[in-house]
């Protein structure tokens, strides 16, 4: 009775375990489970490693692109692995599929009827993998997801799943498995900013979807013991271990050192330095008078700017001036916290909350013109229109810690834009009472003379702050306003100019007299001394309406303050009436000090010191650089279509193609004079068959090598090699040099003539397929053993007879 249950039970077992191979076989078509499995972890791991594009563009196409990518890539690998593609053929028909739907999918800016590439459109996919990565990288991150910058997760997340599912299905490696999307991952990290992309996800959920990934890959290879016994404990502690290291990562790694500080975060983007210098155009403070009156420009009462969009009383910026060289206050490549000029696209992400709005700027005839572009509040997007709208765009550099933004294509008159803004309430008409300011000063210049008169104006305040509103209430009630004069005017002694000795005859005489140039230099340099971060703004303050006329055109000043920001002390806050001239003995003191002195001619002056509006931006002697022949970007669209999109491809298939044939013949020769004499003709038999399976004959695995010879057709016999070759292995005594040799020229023979039965697309694959050069020794090695027993026994017999 006992073994009549003990049969059921088993039977019973053996009908539950047939079970879901019956179900298997039943639906033909339906992958296995170890496809299924590659397939699933495969995509979870290069989504994973894709979120940290997250940082680096700004929109949702970006995430079509590669979520796109990543299906096409993963269809390929299947198709490839399913009907053994060599490697060549399997990326030949990625790059096709990249220039084929790159365009709708990824660049889609010069697409005709929104499908069809155009040269423009093949032209950016095949630059931009190339030479994108270093644009992505200088431009001011997230980038916006509308350009030919997309095309960069495009081609990763085509190339990444094809190589992590690729990698998965055709070798049997545990660990090999991981190589791709290990590199995606720190490839995303490194490339991305400061911020975090998704910490938790790319971090605890990576590893534990990687480490469940190697488990199911380890379990393939592991016979089962005992009948499978014991696999659900194992399970079950290898679960807890990892839910356990999960919540320790979780919770525990964000109080590590280091965790909590962006700057304990190193990418790539911040090891570059973006190949610009503002300095090279002319500080906007030093042709402050050309929009004053009288001057021979005649903007005092000219339109410069027609804006629409903007509130009433919006100020608008036309430079940060953040730099003081003793000469002129000047805007710094590097703000105060290091921020750099970077290009821009147009779309800017938003970086402070406040009320948002779209202005759209016109100059007029006779207008403003310069490099600075008038903006307004924080930038969160520019569009340029009209005939020079490309060639404006295409070089937009933005300082987003100064809000200034420069383009070395100048704007002028016609010129039309649009930009979008964020618009806070960080500026004040009067002096604010108390404001809470950092300290810190940011000039280097010797500013000593600033002294005595800071004790007259400040008198009795006592925190730096009240001493800056003292100094500006001073200037207020007892400056005077004056833009010179003509040539014959009484006012002709007060020159222009923010230099220390300009300045230091400013606070030197008896009555403050200048205009916002001479007012707003002094009182950034009085809050620098006074320990207050403070700059300069070149802008203008509308009345009202849309137009902007030169007598809007002003300086004021920025002060620090808590948490990091900037404040605005427009000029009504520190500038006396235009009304209020300088007195007559104002007058004749300052005749006395400047007299009938011209001004000293001047030098050869680095291009940010240009004083004066008369002078041009290329006023200095800057040499143009010839262009570089090899430089791509110089070169014509249809040059670079046929050398990136047809020489260059072509050339490097030709490379890869001799490349893996010399490594092939050079892998074969060295199998057959080098290693053990024995193994020499093995590896030749070896080699032969290897070639044979590549050209699309049937040889059997695991068969004897008389067995596999038969697979050969009559055309090509190798029957003969395969007897020397097993006379050299089974043979008494070590064979000689010469017959694996002989051997290696006779199948060279059989390869010939297996080449000539098939056809050139054929023998094209065979060429290409590197398997062969994968193939490894799997013989066992001779394991080290310890003493054998018997020895052992005979040891001790002999103590014992003794």
């Amino acid at each position: 009775m006992s073994i009549d249950a003990t049969s059921s039970r088993r039977a019973r077992a053996d009908e539950r375990n047939a079970r879901p191979s019956s179900l298997r076989l039943s639906l033909p078509g339906m992958p296995s489970r170890d496809v299924l499995v590659d397939l699933a972890f495969s995509l979870v791991l290069v989504t994973i490693a894709l979120v940290g594009f997250r940082t680096g563009f700004i929109g949702w196409e970006w995430i079509l692109a590669a979520t796109v990518g990543v299906a096409l890539g993963t269809v390929v690998a299947h198709i490839a692995v399913t009907r053994s593609w060599p490697l060549l053929l399997t990326v030949l028909v990625l790059v096709a599929l990249h220039f084929v739907l790159g365009g709708p999918v990824a660049v889609r800016g010069d697409l005709i009827g929104g499908v069809i590439p155009t040269l423009q459109t093949l032209s950016d996919l095949a630059v931009t993998p190339v030479t994108g990565w270093k644009e992505w990288l200088t431009l001011l991150p997230p980038v916006d997801a509308r350009g030919p910058l997309v095309a960069l997760p495009w081609v990763t997340g085509l190339l990444g799943a094809a190589a992590t599912y690729g990698v998965a299905r055709r070798f049997r490696s545990v660990g090999g498995a991981a190589v791709a999307p290990l590199v995606l991952l720190v490839g995303t990290i490194a490339l991305g900013t400061q911020q975090p992309a998704a910490r938790l996800v790319q971090g605890v959920v990576f590893a534990l979807v990687l480490i469940l990934w190697l488990v199911a890959r380890a379990a393939r290879t592991r016979s089962s013991l005992q009948n499978g016994a014991g696999r659900r404990a194992r399970a079950i502690t290898g679960v807890a271990l990892l839910t356990v290291a999960a919540l320790a990562g979780t919770f525990l790694g964000q109080v590590l050192p280091g965790a909590g500080s962006s700057e304990a975060r190193t990418v790539v983007r911040d090891q570059l330095t973006p190949p610009y210098d503002v300095a090279q155009f002319m500080s906007p403070l030093s042709g402050f008078r050309q929009y004053t009156e009288p001057n021979s420009a005649e903007l005092y009462d000219a339109e410069i700017l027609r804006v629409t969009g903007l509130p009433d009383g919006t100020p608008i910026r036309f430079a940060t001036l953040d730099s003081y060289d003793g000469l002129i206050w000047g805007a710094a490549d590097r703000a105060m916290d290091g921020t750099p000029f970077q290009q821009v696209g147009s779309r800017i992400a938003p970086r402070v909350t406040g009320r948002s709005v779209k202005a759209t700027v016109t100059v007029p005839e006779g207008g403003y013109e310069g490099a600075w572009l008038p903006l307004a509040g924080s930038t969160t997007g520019v569009r340029f229109e009209g005939p020079r709208g490309d060639d404006l765009a295409d070089a937009l550099w933005l300082n987003t810690a100064t809000e200034t933004a420069v383009v070395p294509a100048l704007v002028q008159p016609g010129d039309t834009y649009s930009f979008q803004a964020v618009l806070g309430d960080d500026f004040s008409t009067t002096l604010p009472k108390d404001l809470k300011v950092e300290s810190g000063a940011q000039v280097a210049e010797d500013t000593s003379f600033l002294d005595a008169k800071l004790d007259a104006w400040s008198g009795r305040a006592g925190s730096p702050w009240e001493k800056f509103v003292a100094v500006a209430k001073t200037m207020t009630s007892e400056g005077a306003y004056t833009d010179g004069g003509t040539a014959n005017s009484y006012e002709k002694v007060y020159l222009p100019g923010h230099g220390l000795s300009r300045l230091s005859r400013f606070v030197g005489s008896t009555q403050l007299a200048g205009n916002d140039e001479q007012y707003a230099a002094t009182l950034a340099l009085v809050g620098n001394r006074l320990g207050i971060p403070t700059r300069v703004v070149m802008g203008a303050t509308p009345e009202s309406g849309s137009v902007i006329r030169g007598k809007d055109v002003h300086a004021w000043v920025e002060v620090r303050v808590d948490g990091g920001t900037w404040h605005a002390l427009l000029p009504s806050t520190f500038l006396p009436s235009r009304n209020k001239k300088p007195n007559e003995q104002q007058l004749k003191s300052e005749e006395q000090k400047v007299g009938a002195q011209v001004p000293p001619p001047a030098g050869v002056n680095p291009p940010s010191v240009l004083q004066g509006p008369d002078q041009a931006q290329n006023a200095t002697d800057i040499k143009k650089k010839k262009r570089n022949p090899l430089d791509i970007g110089s070169w014509p669209l249809w040059l670079r279509i046929l050398v990136l999109g047809l020489v260059l491809p072509v050339l490097l298939l030709l490379g890869a193609y001799a490349l893996i044939r010399w490594l092939k013949t050079r892998r074969r020769r060295r199998h057959a004079t080098t290693g053990a004499l024995a193994s020499r003709p093995a590896w030749v038999w070896r080699d032969l068959v290897s070639d044979a399976r590549s050209l699309g004959v049937a040889v059997p695995r695991g068969a004897t090598r008389l067995e596999q010879a038969r697979a050969f057709p009559d055309s090509a016999p190798a029957q003969p090699i395969a007897v020397g070759a097993d006379a050299a292995v089974f043979g008494p005594g070590e064979p000689g040099a010469e017959v694996a040799t002989a051997l290696l020229d006779e199948a060279d023979s059989v390869r010939s003539e297996l080449r000539a039965t098939v056809s050139p697309w054929r023998r094209i694959r065979s060429d290409i397929d590197v398997r062969p050069l994968l193939e490894r020794d799997r013989r066992t090695r001779p394991r080290r053993s310890l003493p054998a027993m018997p020895s052992l026994r005979r040891t001790r017999g002999a103590e014992g007879s003794a």
